[in-house]
Formats: C-alpha cells, structure tokens, sequence
C-alpha cells in the first residue's frame, strides 16, 4: 500500500500517522521520496554537490530574495534572505530583496510581487522564496501578465513554502474566540489579518489552484522533514503536534501536499520549518545553485 511515493495520498498518510505516529509517517514519506523515479536522481545529485566547489555563476543572472512573513520584525527568523544573500554573494551573484508587505496576505503581496517583476523584468534572475514568500510568488504566477513578468526568470528555488496554504490558518477560524483573538491582536499590531484568511486551506481559498509553471522556469524546493524531537521552538513544537492529526508536516506544511507539486524536491531530514543550523541551510543553498549553474535545462 505504501510501497511507493506515487501511492501516498494526504488520506493514506493521515491514516498512517494515526496508527503508527506521526515520525515513522514522516520516516515512510521521507524514504519514499529517495527512493522515487522522480526525485531520487535529484537528490542523490544535491548530495553529490554539497561538499564541492563553488561553479562559475550565471552570466549577467541576479539572485532574487522573495522574503517570507516578518521578515523586518523577525529577522532572525530567516526570512529576510540574509543567509541566502551571503551564499549568493560568495558565488559571486548580485542580490536583491523584492520588498514585501512583512505581515501582507497573500492576494497583497502577490502584486507586489508582479509590480516589482514589471520593473526588472528585463533582469535575468533565479528567485528564492522563503517561507509564506512561496505562497505570494505561487499567486504571482497565476497574473495574466506571468508569461512577461517572469520570462527572464531561469529557476524558482521555494525554501519551506506553504504552496497549499497551512492548516494552522483552518485551525484558527475552527474556533470562533480563536479567531476573534487574533482577529484583536492584528488590530492591535496593525498587521493584516488577510494573512491568515489566505493561508486557509480550502477550495474557495486563493492557494487553492496547482502551481503554473512558465515554461522555461525549473523550480526546486528544499522542504525540512522534522521528526517531533527535532521541531526548534516551542511555536513550532505546538504547530507540528497540531498539524499531525492531518499527517507529516514541517510545522506549517502538510508533507502530503509535496507530492502533487512541479519541479524537483530534496526533503531534509531532520529540519523544521526554521531550517536550523545556518550551516545545514547554507550547504543546501550552495549546492542548488551549484545546480542551476551546471543544469543544462536551468538555463
């Protein structure tokens, strides 16, 4: 029943979490993965990388940081791109930040997405996304204009992005005063509650739609595949036990949702949705870059 990826669905999973638990679905998600016609190739060549030296760059090819949710109240969160910059910059790559609303929903964002992409579009480009970043370039790309807007971009690497929402918005309007708090507490903190609205995994929710690929853009995602001992914080240990009742998770990604996406995916074992130690996410970096400069159909 489980022998292979293709025969995981998010209901299988479920139903192996709750027999066996949520580790050792993640454990049979995770080998299935490796061991998969479609990726295992993939990832056996992100390891071969990881140690090697740094390839020549892109010619004329910027690294592009879509930053993810607080990335200017939280910066130590990771999701201003800081770490990923640094690696670009050793590469020898020009970087830059698409300035984002730091706590904008999805629908804000995604067009802020496409109104600085209108301005550079005529910049070679391989975009990183971070985190709920993933979420508002996904939306971006489904734009009228996405054909012209991303022609030049050559990859989109997607670093722990909820592409199909997170069911840590859901579980927030279950409960009606859980909604109102945090309904308040934006208020109070002036931030959008939108986020959290267009984070909701449903049929009618923005997130909603598979993923449209330009076709000449390749995408890889490095997706962290955390056993419960390995969740960093305590946010993140009370996310992961909450999303398991659905199955493996990252702490804000149902792991089921990976096996519908496009591109390439390395799963990382042993990573949460924080993706700690910087020196794990940093070899990781290098080595997809190292790919994108060597892939013939990257570029």
């Amino acid at each position: 029943m489980h022998s292979s990826l293709e025969n995981l669905t998010a209901v299988s999973l479920q139903e192996l979490s709750a027999c066996e638990g949520v580790d050792f679905a993640t454990a049979v998600l995770f080998d299935r993965f490796c061991k998969s016609a479609r990726h295992g190739g993939f990832i056996r060549q992100i390891d071969g990388l990881r140690k090697a030296p740094p390839p020549q760059k892109l010619p004329d090819t910027r690294v592009v940081i879509v930053p993810g949710a607080l990335y200017i109240e939280r910066p130590e969160l990771g999701g201003d791109g800081r770490l990923v910059r640094g690696v670009a910059e050793r590469f020898g790559y020009e970087t830059d930040l698409i300035p984002l609303a730091s706590f904008g929903a999805v629908t804000t964002n995604a067009r802020l997405i496409c109104d600085w992409l209108h301005k550079y579009r005529r910049q070679r480009m391989i975009l990183v996304s971070l985190s709920k970043g993933s979420a508002d370039l996904k939306l971006a790309l489904e734009s009228p204009e996405a054909g012209t807007l991303f022609r030049n971009a050559v990859a989109w690497v997607n670093v722990c992005g909820p592409l199909n929402g997170t069911r840590m918005a859901n579980w927030i309007f279950d409960s009606r005063l859980r909604s109102w708090c945090f309904r308040a507490k934006c208020f109070l903190q002036r931030r959008d509650f939108g986020l959290i609205t267009d984070l909701r995994c449903a049929s009618d929710a923005p997130l909603a739609k598979a993923v449209q690929l330009p076709p000449a853009m390749q995408m890889l995602s490095l997706v962290g595949f955390p056993l419960r001992q390995d969740m960093t914080t305590q946010h993140s240990r009370f996310c992961h036990r909450t999303l398991a009742a659905w199955g493996p998770n990252d702490g804000t990604t149902s792991l089921a949702d990976l096996v519908t996406w496009p591109g390439n995916i390395y799963p990382v074992w042993g990573a949460d949705h924080y993706f700690k130690p910087e020196t794990l996410a940093s070899e990781l970096i290098a080595a997809l870059l190292h790919y994108i400069a060597e892939t013939p159909q990257a570029i």
